[in-house]
């Protein structure tokens, strides 16, 4: 039989059609995993902007602060030298230290919770943890210049390329989890179809549970985008439902059509008395 609904109905109509569902399950080819991606893409840039709102206003607020305390710092042939004196504290809106620059020699480790950076004359040393630090020897570095104008060109550069970045890594692996999801959906769906004796094959639970998972893709994206937290179990309740809903929907399609067909039918046909009277 063809199909009587497309990708284009599935946003929508998967919360509420039986036969959507009858359709995707009977009709359909493929897995949909084309659908999904889609879907994915579409649904994940409201977040995506959402998030990169709050990031670029944490920037703004936090940035100038940092970024206007840092002196003239030139590196060469692996020295690294500043303008002015030792040891320079850059510190935070609060007054908390968050980085040291003192090429003196009288700092060589960070012994302050609070302080994430420390440069030395030969190297940077960087807080990956509460104990953990990563060293870098500027030994490699001929010529290198650094100031507060530079810093700012950076955070701009980063502003720029916030929101393409975070919206590519988030599809990818959010398409990832989903698709794996699905699998796992769909195995469950198989079963859930063999105790109904239905018809359906994997390839076909699979497009259902494609298109069960479309409400809860949704309302996550837009529950992202509200910044309205929803506890995940929900989402999965959700999808198991409409998996439910679907394969019921796909389990006696045949009878359903034939006893709307009888009643059409019916209506069109004269009254056997009536027309057996006429011929009389």
């Amino acid at each position: 039989m063809n199909k009587k609904y497309s990708i284009l109905h599935l946003p929508l109509l998967s919360f509420f059609s039986k036969r959507l569902y009858r359709d995707v399950g009977h009709n359909w080819k493929g897995a949909n995993m084309t659908y999904l991606f889609l879907l994915l893409a579409i649904c994940w840039i409201p977040p995506t902007l959402s998030l990169r709102k709050d990031m670029l206003q944490s920037l703004d607020s936090n940035q100038m602060q940092i970024i206007n305390q840092l002196p003239e710092i030139h590196i060469e042939d692996g020295q690294v030298k500043v303008d002015q004196q030792e040891p320079l504290y850059i510190k935070r809106k609060d007054g908390t230290v968050a980085a040291i620059i003192d090429t003196t020699g009288s700092m060589n480790y960070i012994d302050n919770d609070g302080v994430v950076a420390l440069l030395t004359e030969t190297d940077l040393i960087i807080r990956r943890g509460k104990k953990q630090f990563n060293t870098l020897n500027l030994a490699q570095i001929s010529d290198f210049h650094f100031n507060k104008h530079i810093a700012n060109q950076w955070i701009q550069m980063t502003k720029n390329s916030l929101a393409p970045l975070s919206y590519g890594i988030f599809l990818l692996l959010s398409y990832i989890f989903t698709v794996l999801l699905m699998l796992l959906v769909a195995i469950v769906g198989l079963i859930l179809s063999s105790m109904m004796h239905s018809s359906l094959k994997f390839p076909g639970v699979l497009r259902i549970a494609a298109a069960a998972a479309t409400p809860s893709i949704i309302l996550i994206a837009a529950s992202i985008a509200m910044r309205q937290a929803i506890p995940g179990l929900i989402y999965g309740v959700v999808t198991l439902l409409y998996l439910l809903v679907g394969i019921i929907s796909c389990s006696k399609p045949a009878e359903e059509e034939q006893v709307t067909t009888l009643r059409l039918t019916s209506l069109l046909e004269e009254d056997p008395v009536k027309r057996h009277s006429h011929a009389a």
